[in-house]
């Protein structure tokens, strides 16, 4: 059973989960090929994959450096291009991906200017956060690409769940991007001045944070 997925994830099980699920979507993509004659429910199923991918994610996230968020800042450019086909007539209405994805990407930019020295810039790449923040970034962007791989016609259907898998993503890159405003104000990094006041949560912020 599908639930049988969520268990206490010690690195190793995580390990077991990962490829489990690498195959699962992998067995997805072998079937019907084809764009409207697929299986009608397998954008959910894709994206029930995807959940889980991104909760048993990889246990250390690699350093941000500057290849790797020019990379990322490469697959964000492709979903644009993909989401300004004339056919998919995207309304211009929150959350609205042809703004967040620019917006996202010049505030990069701008992060990575006031980081421009060799120390200051090693030291945002090891920064925790960032390096959190990136790496969801690349694989939502990733995520975005194979929508529009997978979908294919059905992408340009209004109703249906390619779409609205979609439209989900366009709201958490549209949080991400009030996030990494909020979190690096003038593009400086600003996390260790936050007080939060639910203990639990402060008490997480703390240990991955710092003070």
């Amino acid at each position: 059973m599908l639930t049988d997925v969520f268990v206490p994830c010690e690195p190793y099980v995580k390990r077991i989960i990962r490829v489990k699920v690498s195959q699962m979507a992998n067995s997805l993509n072998g079937r019907n090929p084809g764009g409207r004659g697929g299986n009608p429910r397998k954008g959910r199923i894709l994206g029930f994959i995807d959940a889980i991918q991104d909760a048993v994610g990889p246990p250390k996230q690699a350093a941000a450096d500057r290849r790797t968020v020019e990379k990322t800042w490469k697959l964000m450019d492709k979903v644009v291009r993909l989401c300004q086909n004339p056919k998919l007539q995207l309304k211009n209405s929150p959350p609205y991906i042809l703004d967040i994805l620019p917006d996202t990407y010049q505030h990069l930019r701008l992060i990575l200017s006031k980081y421009d020295d060799n120390q200051k810039l090693a030291q945002l790449s090891e920064n925790e956060y960032f390096k959190i923040y990136i790496d969801s970034l690349m694989k939502k962007s990733k995520r975005a690409i194979r929508l529009f791989k997978e979908g294919k016609e059905r992408m340009y259907e209004e109703q249906s769940q390619d779409r609205r898998n979609l439209t989900k993503l366009s709201l958490i890159f549209s949080h991400m991007l009030a996030e990494i405003k909020a979190i690096f104000p003038n593009a400086q990094f600003q996390g260790d001045n936050f007080r939060i006041t639910k203990a639990d949560a402060a008490e997480f912020w703390k240990k991955f944070f710092g003070e």
